[in-house]
């Protein structure tokens, strides 16, 4: 902490306070990087696929020419590190760091007579602010930085001698530090005028005056400086209100970053009201305030929902079905996303034929969920189509995802699937304009380099054991289909391949979900002239309903023991209607069958 004046415990904080500010520093610091390394790691990868950051001089210039430009540059340049959560967890740490460090500057700037542990209290308002705010996924790293730049430049400005300038020299400083904090950070400008304008109106030395009309003059010059700026920019002038890049969604208002400046620029005034009345008990008393904000406003910022979502998508990217499967044992899978997902981990490890019904259904659109404008969904439904074999569809619903996201970003996880899908449809020059694109970027630069030696070397595709895998269960016929025929596309895919296991899967999964038994009947019987020996759980007991439900003796060669007894206790359950004998049967076959759940 910075050296402060003789006054009160100032000056020589007391061994035992140093001890409690060290203890407090270190414990803040674990528990910000472990909070985003390990439960919130998906908000880092996120954030990071929004986003393709790319290491030219022509991605800076195009960035550095608007206002705001340079925050977005550095929040985008940051936030490309959180593709590895480790180092991302570490750059998150660091940023509120120095917040908290700056907002204790700022506020030992305007009182340098409070108590060192007030102050340091009084620093953590805006940083737990900062930390709710990013509870919000559509926030991005640059508002941050753009904060971080603007308080940073407010400081060094009032620590360097402005009290001895003149009247004039104080607003020529004034206006030309506006203008280069204004095409730094853009809206955040609004901070870094306040700070200046309320030290100077704390000031004994300057006339009422004088401070009406510093005030008044920043304000219009600042207020000037967005109409200037809108004259030239392709953006309205609500988008510069709001703040260029702070939002994945551009023209939404989010009221929390207001909240966030507002106490960024207040905390320091409140500091100053205390100095002039020090109270004894102020600094445990906001430590136990924080305390209660964070727990009852930390459920609320960190919607529990979103972020499951968040994570299915993650382990989805890292394709860790297993994962998937941990993740839906401990939490009932009932969005559409994490129902499909949910189904795409258990076919990827051959346990969808047996445990569908495991979980909740709904439909076949919880195995191939039908086209949304949103980039998770059509993701996910794009990864389902890749693990398929139908890479055409694949490689649409990762280019739709990517243009339906809300700020016109590029996405890095986008571009590496679609370079992928460009390389196993042998499209080589479409594959190297987007690996072209990927050498010019920090993470991928190595993977587009070995991938474009792939495609220059002789069958380097057909013989990578993912890429010629996925070539040779590709269809023929380069065609569109029905999103309500998709169960004839999956009989192709079979066809084409028997050892396709999640077509096969998905396939024989389909008309059980669609509780169509007749169908079922027809694509098991396409299915076991290829695969005399295939007979999974489920097909066992769909055998065992058709033959109950129509009057005839469950085949034993099919149906074994243990399955005809688990539907005869079910069929006990059911013709009673008492609920408590059918709940342990809610997650079966049976009861999909019959339920209109």
């Amino acid at each position: 902490m910075p050296k402060e004046k003789q006054n009160g415990d100032a000056s020589k904080p007391s061994l035992s306070l140093k001890y409690i500010l060290t203890f407090l520093s270190l414990a803040i610091t674990v528990l910000v990087y472990y909070f985003w390394a390990f439960p919130y790691r998906a908000a880092l990868s996120y954030r990071e696929q929004f986003q393709l950051f790319l290491t030219t001089g022509s991605y800076f210039t195009d960035l550095a020419s608007r206002p705001g430009g340079i925050a977005i540059y550095i929040g985008e340049f940051l936030t490309q590190f959180f593709n590895n959560f480790w180092i991302g967890a570490a750059v998150m740490t660091g940023l509120m760091l120095l917040f908290i460090w700056f907002c204790y500057l700022l506020i030992n700037k305007f009182a340098p007579v409070l108590p060192r542990f007030s102050k340091f209290t009084l620093s953590l308002i805006p940083f737990i602010s900062v930390w709710l705010l990013y509870g919000n996924p559509d926030v991005t790293l640059c508002f941050l930085t753009a904060l971080l730049i603007a308080i940073t430049v407010a400081y060094v400005s009032l620590s360097s001698n402005s009290d001895k300038l003149t009247v004039a020299e104080r607003y020529l400083k004034m206006a030309a530090l506006t203008t280069l904090v204004y095409w730094l950070t853009g809206h955040a400008t609004i901070v870094f005028t306040l700070l200046i304008i309320g030290y100077l109106c704390k000031s004994h030395n300057i006339s009422i005056v004088h401070k009406f009309f510093f005030a008044l003059l920043s304000l219009v010059w600042l207020a000037a400086n967005i109409c200037i700026w809108s004259y030239t920019l392709p953006y309205p002038l609500s988008y510069q209100l709001i703040g260029i890049g702070y939002l994945m969604t551009p023209d939404t208002l989010c009221v929390v970053i207001i909240v966030v400046e507002l106490l960024t620029v207040f905390i320091p005034y409140i500091a100053t009201l205390l100095s002039q009345r020090p109270l004894k008990a102020v600094a445990p008393t906001l430590l136990v305030i924080e305390l209660i904000a964070i727990v009852i406003l930390f459920p609320k910022a960190y919607d529990k929902t979103t972020y499951r979502l968040i994570d299915y998508d993650y382990l989805v990217r890292a394709n860790n079905w297993n994962g998937i499967i941990k993740a839906s044992d401990k939490h009932t899978p009932d969005l559409p996303l994490t129902v499909s997902t949910t189904n795409l981990a258990l076919g990827m490890t051959d346990q969808l034929d047996s445990r569908t019904f495991d979980y909740y259904q709904n439909g076949v659109e919880g195995l191939l969920p039908p086209f949304a404008k949103e980039p998770l969904s059509s993701w996910t439904t794009g990864e389902i189509f890749f693990q398929l074999g139908m890479i055409n569809s694949a490689q649409r619903f990762y280019f739709e995802g990517m243009e339906a996201i809300p700020n016109y970003n590029k996405s890095s996880r986008a571009i590496k699937r679609m370079a992928e899908t460009a390389m196993i449809r042998g499209e080589y020059a479409l594959a190297e304009k987007y690996l072209h694109l990927l050498e010019n970027t920090l993470f991928y630069k190595k993977w587009a380099q070995r991938n474009l030696e792939l495609i220059k070397t002789a069958n380097g595709v057909e013989s990578h054991p993912l890429y010629g895998s996925l070539r040779n269960r590709m269809v023929d016929e380069d065609y569109l289909f029905s999103e309500g025929e998709l169960d004839k596309t999956l009989g192709q895919l079979f066809l084409k391949d028997p050892g396709n296991n999640l077509a096969k899967q998905y396939l024989i999964v389909y008309p059980l979900l669609q509780r169509n038994l007749n169908k079922f009947g027809q694509y098991m019987g396409v299915v076991t002239e290829s695969l005399p020996q295939y007979n999974p759980l489920l097909a066992q007991q769909a055998v065992a309903f058709i033959s109950m439900k129509n009057g005839q003796p469950v085949p034993t060669n099919i149906v074994p023991p243990m399955v005809e007894q688990s539907l005869r206790s079910f069929a006990q359950a059911w013709t009673s209607k008492n609920p408590e004998l059918i709940a342990p049967h809610r997650r079966t076959l049976y009861y999909y069958l019959l339920s209109n759940e």
